[in-house]
Formats: C-alpha cells, structure tokens, sequence
C-alpha cells in the first residue's frame, strides 16, 4: 500500500493471497473480505460495533502510519516523495478476540453461546520501539461473515478424512480461548486486567476468567433446580 505524492494517487487496496493458491490464513481470508467489501469493519474504540472504517482506515490500523520515502534520479537529485507503509507479515496476525454473548433458550431450555464478532490482534509498538502490548485492529460482524467462512475450508487436526470450513469449526466452538472481559458484575465495561489488583498478574486473571466459566454454568444449573 502506497501514495505517490508526485502524482496525486492514494491507494488504499489491502493486499492479501491470491485465490486457489494454497494460503488459506484465517487474517487473509478476513483481509481479502474486506478488500472486497463483503463485510463492514468497526474500529475498535469499542467493541460495540458503532463506528464503522473505511477500507484506507483499515490499512493504515494493520500496517501503520506511512513514512516519507525520498525518491531521487541518476545524479541524485531529490525528484519527488513517495509515502510508503511497512510490508504486512500475515504470519504475525495469529491471534484473535471474539465477542461472544450467552443466551438461554427457554423453548429449547439449553444455554447456547452465539458469536458477535472477531477481531484481529496484534502487538502495539511505537516508533520509539516501546511495546505498548496487544490490542484489537478492528471488528467484523461474525454474522457478516458466515457465507465467507463457509467457502473456505480449515484443516481439521481430530478428521483428516472430514471436510470442514472455518464456518463450521466456530459453530463447533472447535478453538480454544480465555475470557478477558465479561458484562458479568462489571458495570465500567473494563477488561479484566483493569480490574483492581490485576496489572501484571497473569495467573489472577486467568483464574477470573474461571471463575466467570463457572458462574455462568452454575447459571445453567440452577435453572434445572428444582
């Protein structure tokens, strides 16, 4: 992604994998919906879905700021400035938040997880080289991008026999995470490593997100007490 300023252009095209080439990244199947204007992108000022991105917005989030690059001819002389972003490195994108909301059905009477959206994550670092630690690019619509996840198939490691798509191992909750953040007797709406006594204590709050686990299965249990 570049800007040429001698000539007046900005591009703003996010740059993934080309199709039926083998590279199936979660990150370039979500990059390339979004180059396509399949689904909306929220930023992540929140995580309520308000604010929607634009697609330069977006590429400027996962690749930073452009920096001034000079451009000079065969003797040297500075001809013009082209604006430039670093190079995006799929393989650094590997991890990822997911809203998710429990509801119980009472015509079904079971409690069920339905997920709202997924955002990418990925390692703030200052131009001073200070990490600022991880934190949400953007969000999409889980429910946007159902049809996109369900034409791409996802390695399935317990069938190497089964077809699977991405659609399916996050309808089988086939991932592994850890909650971060509940609405669970959190009226300021802050994370868990903001709760106080939390900073820089890893193992509480890995034991505060168990915590929360069980009290939504005793939840569960209560509803069949009788």
């Amino acid at each position: 992604m570049e800007r040429n300023r001698c000539k007046g252009e900005d591009k703003h095209a996010i740059h993934v994998a080309n199709e039926n080439n083998g590279n199936q990244r979660f990150i370039s199947i979500l990059l390339k919906a979004i180059d396509d204007s399949a689904v909306t992108v929220f930023s992540s000022i929140d995580d309520r879905f308000t604010t929607p991105m634009t697609k330069s917005e977006v590429a400027k989030a996962i690749g930073g700021d452009s920096v001034p690059v000079p451009q000079y001819d065969t003797a040297g002389n500075l001809i013009g400035t082209i604006y430039k972003r670093a190079e995006i490195n799929l393989d650094s994108f590997y991890r990822f938040r997911i809203k998710e909301e429990v509801i119980f059905d009472k015509e079904s009477s079971r409690l069920f997880w339905r997920i709202l959206g997924i955002a990418p994550v990925k390692d703030v670092i200052t131009s001073m080289g200070v990490n600022l630690g991880p934190s949400e690019l953007f969000w999409v619509y889980y429910p946007d991008m159902r049809p996109v996840f369900a034409r791409y198939e996802v390695y399935n490691g317990k069938n190497y026999g089964g077809r699977m798509s991405w659609e399916d191992l996050f309808e089988s909750r086939m991932f592994y995470g850890r909650i971060i953040k509940s609405t669970i007797d959190n009226p300021l709406d802050r994370m868990i490593r903001d709760y106080p006594g939390m900073k820089e204590r890893g193992i509480l709050q890995l034991l505060e997100g168990e915590n929360i686990k069980e009290k939504i299965f005793n939840y569960e249990q209560d509803l069949w007490s009788y």
